[in-house]
């Protein structure tokens, strides 16, 4: 049997104390080691990760505005379908439907060449070339655009539907012409038009986006010409 006297008893709980600390330190040193990996983990994931994000939205702010390889523009994916007499779209609304058939009866004549007509869930579009609108870098309505602006009047005014005109260019730049300010002054012209002959102001909006939306390459003077417009977008769906 063996018997231990006071002095062991308190000398051996003693030792285990220490035996404790060093454990509790050595736990401690390594949960700190681990806390220190994790946080360089995350630092470095966040890097990276902002890394490809920047690319990611470069590319993306690339395709929005038209720009290529080496910072020339391209043309914009439309999104518009070819208007085809008869074809309408299953979700469209019996107002909408309506206002695309007088556009159909309409625009769709010879006497208004240089009009395109297209249309989408969102909007039906009438792009208005720079020939049958406005003279070469020009803000001042042609005479041969009024008649057109005429005819349209009736139809916007009898819709419930807003309407934002958009003026666009080619990507040509000068020193004599701001691109930007010309397509925005032709919205504007055209905005003015429709005011004046009797739309509501409150359904009218309008912006300029000079060369950055195109619609066809800026290498050919026939694609060019195909850039400078006047886009009269009746916005059938807001969502």
């Amino acid at each position: 049997m063996n018997t231990y006297s006071a002095s062991n008893l308190n000398t051996r709980p003693q030792v285990h104390t220490d035996e404790t600390e060093k454990q509790w330190e050595l736990t401690f040193t390594d949960m700190l080691t681990l806390l220190l990996t994790f946080f360089i983990f995350i630092i470095a994931v966040s890097t990276f990760k902002t890394i490809e994000y920047k690319r990611f939205w470069k590319s993306v702010e690339q395709k929005r505005w038209g720009v290529g390889i080496g910072g020339k523009q391209r043309p914009t994916q439309s999104n518009k379908f070819a208007l085809i007499k008869g074809l309408k779209l299953p979700w469209m609304t019996p107002e909408a439907e309506n206002m695309l058939n007088q556009l159909e009866d309409t625009f769709t004549r010879s006497d208004f060449q240089g009009v395109d007509v297209n249309y989408n869930e969102n909007k039906i579009s009438l792009a208005v070339s720079e020939q049958l609108s406005f003279g070469a870098s020009q803000d001042q309505l042609n005479v041969k655009a009024k008649p057109l602006l005429l005819k349209l009047i009736p139809v916007i005014q009898s819709s419930p539907f807003n309407v934002a005109v958009e003026g666009h260019t080619d990507a040509l730049a000068t020193d004599k012409i701001d691109n930007m300010e010309l397509s925005l002054d032709r919205a504007l012209t055209v905005a003015r038009f429709l005011i004046q002959n009797g739309v509501d102001k409150n359904k009218i909006s309008v912006s300029g986006y000079g060369p950055y939306r195109p619609v066809a390459d800026n290498r050919l003077p026939e694609e060019r010409q195909r850039n400078r417009r006047v886009e009269i977008n009746i916005i059938i769906n807001n969502d």
